[in-house]
Protein backbone atom coordinates (compact mmCIF):
# COMPACT_ATOMS: atom_id res chain seq x y z
CA UNK A 1 0.00 0.00 0.00
CA UNK A 2 1.29 3.79 -1.05
CA UNK A 3 1.39 6.36 1.09
CA UNK A 4 0.98 9.10 2.97
CA UNK A 5 1.08 11.29 -0.33
CA UNK A 6 2.03 14.92 0.66
CA UNK A 7 -0.74 17.29 -0.80
CA UNK A 8 -0.56 19.95 1.70
CA UNK A 9 2.49 21.44 0.96
CA UNK A 10 1.84 23.83 3.43
CA UNK A 11 1.23 21.90 6.37
CA UNK A 12 5.05 20.99 6.32
CA UNK A 13 6.10 24.60 6.55
CA UNK A 14 5.13 26.77 10.60
CA UNK A 15 4.38 29.76 8.69
CA UNK A 16 5.53 31.89 11.62
CA UNK A 17 8.73 30.57 11.46
CA UNK A 18 11.38 33.15 10.05
CA UNK A 19 14.48 32.11 8.53
CA UNK A 20 18.08 34.25 8.40
CA UNK A 21 20.48 33.40 5.96
CA UNK A 22 24.00 35.24 6.44
CA UNK A 23 25.47 35.94 3.20
CA UNK A 24 29.24 36.14 3.98
CA UNK A 25 30.61 38.33 0.55
CA UNK A 26 32.51 40.20 -0.99
CA UNK A 27 32.60 43.03 -3.93
CA UNK A 28 36.08 41.46 -5.20
CA UNK A 29 34.49 37.61 -4.59
CA UNK A 30 33.98 36.45 -8.53
CA UNK A 31 31.67 33.93 -7.22
CA UNK A 32 29.68 35.45 -4.35
CA UNK A 33 27.04 36.86 -7.01
CA UNK A 34 26.12 32.89 -7.62
CA UNK A 35 25.42 33.02 -3.69
CA UNK A 36 23.32 36.24 -3.60
CA UNK A 37 21.79 34.57 -6.78
CA UNK A 38 21.19 31.54 -4.69
CA UNK A 39 19.50 33.78 -1.84
CA UNK A 40 17.23 34.82 -4.27
CA UNK A 41 15.42 32.08 -5.58
CA UNK A 42 14.76 30.72 -1.99
CA UNK A 43 13.28 33.89 -0.96
CA UNK A 44 11.25 33.53 -4.29
CA UNK A 45 10.29 29.77 -2.99
CA UNK A 46 9.38 31.04 0.60
CA UNK A 47 8.70 34.70 0.06
CA UNK A 48 9.24 36.62 3.24
CA UNK A 49 9.38 33.41 5.55
CA UNK A 50 13.14 33.85 4.51
CA UNK A 51 15.49 37.12 5.20
CA UNK A 52 18.67 37.71 3.62
CA UNK A 53 21.70 39.25 5.11
CA UNK A 54 24.39 40.28 3.15
CA UNK A 55 27.99 41.06 4.98
CA UNK A 56 31.03 42.18 2.93
CA UNK A 57 34.27 40.39 5.46
CA UNK A 58 37.91 40.58 4.41
CA UNK A 59 40.66 41.83 3.15
CA UNK A 60 40.64 39.48 0.27
CA UNK A 61 37.28 39.29 -0.74
CA UNK A 62 36.07 42.65 0.24
CA UNK A 63 38.64 45.67 0.55
CA UNK A 64 38.75 48.68 -1.77
CA UNK A 65 40.86 48.57 -4.54
CA UNK A 66 44.17 50.89 -3.77
CA UNK A 67 43.96 54.65 -4.97
CA UNK A 68 46.02 53.85 -8.06
CA UNK A 69 43.57 51.20 -9.05
CA UNK A 70 41.00 53.89 -9.23
CA UNK A 71 37.87 54.37 -9.78
CA UNK A 72 36.94 50.79 -9.96
CA UNK A 73 36.38 49.13 -6.57
CA UNK A 74 36.29 52.06 -4.41
CA UNK A 75 33.57 51.62 -1.90
CA UNK A 76 34.07 49.77 1.57
CA UNK A 77 31.07 47.43 2.07
CA UNK A 78 33.09 46.13 5.98
CA UNK A 79 31.56 47.01 9.27
CA UNK A 80 33.43 46.16 12.28
CA UNK A 81 30.26 43.78 13.40
CA UNK A 82 30.42 42.05 10.18
CA UNK A 83 34.24 41.38 10.72
CA UNK A 84 33.56 40.38 14.55
CA UNK A 85 31.15 37.89 13.33
CA UNK A 86 33.62 36.72 10.81
CA UNK A 87 36.23 36.34 12.88
CA UNK A 88 34.36 34.29 15.69
CA UNK A 89 32.37 32.24 13.53
CA UNK A 90 35.61 31.42 11.09
CA UNK A 91 33.50 31.81 7.69
CA UNK A 92 35.91 33.93 5.66
CA UNK A 93 39.10 31.55 6.87
CA UNK A 94 37.21 28.54 4.53
CA UNK A 95 36.64 30.50 1.81
CA UNK A 96 33.55 32.43 0.39
CA UNK A 97 30.75 32.98 -0.90
CA UNK A 98 29.85 30.91 2.65
CA UNK A 99 26.83 31.26 5.01
CA UNK A 100 24.92 30.59 7.82
CA UNK A 101 20.95 29.55 8.30
CA UNK A 102 20.00 30.46 11.64
CA UNK A 103 23.18 29.51 12.85
CA UNK A 104 22.43 26.21 12.81
CA UNK A 105 24.86 23.76 13.02
CA UNK A 106 27.54 25.86 15.79
CA UNK A 107 30.56 25.14 15.93
CA UNK A 108 31.11 22.25 13.59
CA UNK A 109 28.92 22.59 10.88
CA UNK A 110 27.48 25.73 10.55
CA UNK A 111 29.28 27.32 7.29
CA UNK A 112 27.26 26.29 4.23
CA UNK A 113 28.09 26.64 1.07
CA UNK A 114 25.63 27.60 -1.06
CA UNK A 115 24.10 24.81 -2.56
CA UNK A 116 23.40 23.56 1.04
CA UNK A 117 21.14 26.85 2.04
CA UNK A 118 17.92 25.44 0.97
CA UNK A 119 17.86 21.92 2.37
CA UNK A 120 18.61 23.97 5.40
CA UNK A 121 15.60 26.35 5.07
CA UNK A 122 13.40 23.86 4.20
CA UNK A 123 14.35 21.82 7.90
CA UNK A 124 14.13 25.25 9.76
CA UNK A 125 10.59 25.89 8.52
CA UNK A 126 9.42 22.71 10.25
CA UNK A 127 10.44 24.22 13.82
CA UNK A 128 7.96 25.27 16.89
CA UNK A 129 8.24 28.87 17.61
CA UNK A 130 8.84 30.58 20.84
CA UNK A 131 8.77 34.04 19.58
CA UNK A 132 6.93 36.15 17.43
CA UNK A 133 8.66 39.67 16.53
CA UNK A 134 7.10 42.39 15.67
CA UNK A 135 8.61 45.67 14.18
CA UNK A 136 7.32 49.30 14.26
CA UNK A 137 10.93 51.89 12.96
CA UNK A 138 11.22 55.35 11.66
CA UNK A 139 14.39 57.30 11.53
CA UNK A 140 14.47 58.61 15.00
CA UNK A 141 13.32 55.06 16.79
CA UNK A 142 12.94 51.61 16.58
CA UNK A 143 10.48 49.20 18.66
CA UNK A 144 10.66 45.78 19.07
CA UNK A 145 8.11 43.48 20.50
CA UNK A 146 8.61 40.42 21.55
CA UNK A 147 5.87 37.55 21.74
CA UNK A 148 5.79 34.69 23.53
CA UNK A 149 4.62 31.65 22.01
CA UNK A 150 5.74 29.11 25.22
CA UNK A 151 6.99 29.49 28.21
CA UNK A 152 11.09 29.80 28.08
CA UNK A 153 13.90 30.34 30.13
CA UNK A 154 15.33 33.15 29.18
CA UNK A 155 18.75 32.44 27.27
CA UNK A 156 17.99 34.83 24.98
CA UNK A 157 20.05 37.70 23.21
CA UNK A 158 17.73 40.12 20.56
CA UNK A 159 20.37 41.99 17.87
CA UNK A 160 18.83 44.49 16.25
CA UNK A 161 20.73 46.05 12.94
CA UNK A 162 19.89 48.03 9.30
CA UNK A 163 20.58 46.92 6.22
CA UNK A 164 20.14 48.65 3.09
CA UNK A 165 19.59 47.42 -0.78
CA UNK A 166 19.39 48.82 -3.98
CA UNK A 167 22.90 49.47 -3.48
CA UNK A 168 24.53 50.26 -7.20
CA UNK A 169 28.41 49.43 -6.89
CA UNK A 170 30.86 47.70 -8.64
CA UNK A 171 31.34 44.17 -7.86
CA UNK A 172 33.23 41.23 -9.34
CA UNK A 173 30.78 38.27 -11.61
CA UNK A 174 32.96 35.79 -12.77
CA UNK A 175 35.21 37.00 -14.82
CA UNK A 176 33.07 40.03 -15.38
CA UNK A 177 33.76 43.66 -13.52
CA UNK A 178 30.00 45.06 -13.03
CA UNK A 179 30.35 48.86 -13.06
CA UNK A 180 26.33 48.74 -11.59
CA UNK A 181 25.76 45.90 -9.50
CA UNK A 182 22.99 45.65 -7.43
CA UNK A 183 24.07 45.15 -3.79
CA UNK A 184 21.24 44.26 -1.23
CA UNK A 185 20.67 43.51 2.36
CA UNK A 186 23.95 44.71 3.05
CA UNK A 187 24.63 44.94 6.90
CA UNK A 188 25.40 48.69 7.64
CA UNK A 189 25.18 48.65 11.41
CA UNK A 190 24.31 46.61 14.96
CA UNK A 191 22.02 48.81 17.20
CA UNK A 192 21.81 46.41 19.64
CA UNK A 193 23.08 43.52 20.94
CA UNK A 194 22.42 42.16 24.28
CA UNK A 195 20.11 40.44 26.50
CA UNK A 196 16.36 40.02 25.20
CA UNK A 197 15.46 41.09 28.52
CA UNK A 198 16.86 41.04 32.55
CA UNK A 199 14.07 38.63 33.50
CA UNK A 200 15.16 35.13 34.09
CA UNK A 201 12.26 33.54 32.29
CA UNK A 202 9.47 34.43 29.96
CA UNK A 203 5.29 32.93 30.25
CA UNK A 204 3.34 32.47 27.39
CA UNK A 205 1.24 35.33 26.24
CA UNK A 206 4.06 38.00 27.25
CA UNK A 207 5.47 40.67 25.22
CA UNK A 208 8.93 41.89 25.78
CA UNK A 209 9.02 45.70 24.40
CA UNK A 210 12.90 46.91 23.57
CA UNK A 211 13.11 50.78 22.08
CA UNK A 212 16.13 52.33 20.74
CA UNK A 213 16.68 56.00 19.47
CA UNK A 214 18.90 56.01 17.10
CA UNK A 215 20.83 59.04 14.76
CA UNK A 216 21.61 57.17 11.27
CA UNK A 217 24.28 59.95 11.01
CA UNK A 218 26.19 58.98 13.63
CA UNK A 219 25.83 55.44 12.71
CA UNK A 220 26.80 55.80 9.26
CA UNK A 221 30.07 58.26 10.59
CA UNK A 222 31.13 55.35 12.47
CA UNK A 223 31.73 53.16 9.30
CA UNK A 224 33.29 56.11 7.62
CA UNK A 225 35.59 55.43 10.71
CA UNK A 226 36.11 51.81 10.89
CA UNK A 227 37.45 52.19 7.12
CA UNK A 228 39.41 54.81 8.05
CA UNK A 229 40.96 53.76 10.92
CA UNK A 230 40.36 50.18 11.60
CA UNK A 231 39.82 47.86 8.46
CA UNK A 232 42.86 46.78 7.33
CA UNK A 233 43.29 48.77 3.36
CA UNK A 234 39.90 50.42 4.19
CA UNK A 235 39.99 54.03 2.90
CA UNK A 236 36.81 55.83 4.69
CA UNK A 237 34.58 55.80 1.24
CA UNK A 238 31.64 53.90 3.58
CA UNK A 239 28.72 56.41 3.89
CA UNK A 240 26.18 57.63 1.36
CA UNK A 241 23.70 55.69 3.16
CA UNK A 242 20.14 56.23 1.38
CA UNK A 243 17.40 55.52 4.57
CA UNK A 244 15.01 54.86 1.65
CA UNK A 245 15.88 51.74 1.25
CA UNK A 246 17.03 50.83 4.66
CA UNK A 247 15.54 48.03 6.56
CA UNK A 248 15.09 47.06 10.22
CA UNK A 249 16.45 43.51 11.04
CA UNK A 250 15.62 41.99 14.39
CA UNK A 251 16.69 38.37 15.33
CA UNK A 252 16.42 36.45 19.03
CA UNK A 253 19.49 34.09 19.13
CA UNK A 254 20.11 31.44 21.87
CA UNK A 255 23.44 32.53 24.01
CA UNK A 256 24.29 28.78 24.12
CA UNK A 257 23.48 27.60 21.21
CA UNK A 258 23.63 30.85 19.34
CA UNK A 259 21.08 29.27 16.50
CA UNK A 260 18.70 31.90 15.87
CA UNK A 261 15.11 31.31 16.61
CA UNK A 262 13.11 33.88 14.98
CA UNK A 263 13.88 37.01 12.98
CA UNK A 264 11.78 39.78 11.61
CA UNK A 265 12.33 42.47 9.40
CA UNK A 266 10.43 45.79 8.18
CA UNK A 267 11.54 48.97 6.38
CA UNK A 268 12.97 51.63 8.45
CA UNK A 269 10.46 53.80 7.84
CA UNK A 270 7.52 51.66 7.96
Amino acid sequence: EEGPFITDYNSYINPDKKILIEDFTGHICPNCPNAARELDAIHDIYGDQVIGMALHVSTAFARPYASNQAPNFQYDFRTDWGNDLDEFYGISAVGLPRGMVNRIGYPDNHKLGKDEWASAVANELKKEIDFLISITADTNTITISSALENDVINNYNLVVCLTESNIINWQKDGQENIENYQHNHVLRTVIYDDKLSSQADFKNGEIIENSFEINLSELEQYNINYSNNTAEAGNGNAGDWNTSNMSVIAYIYNTNTKEIVQVEEAHLNN
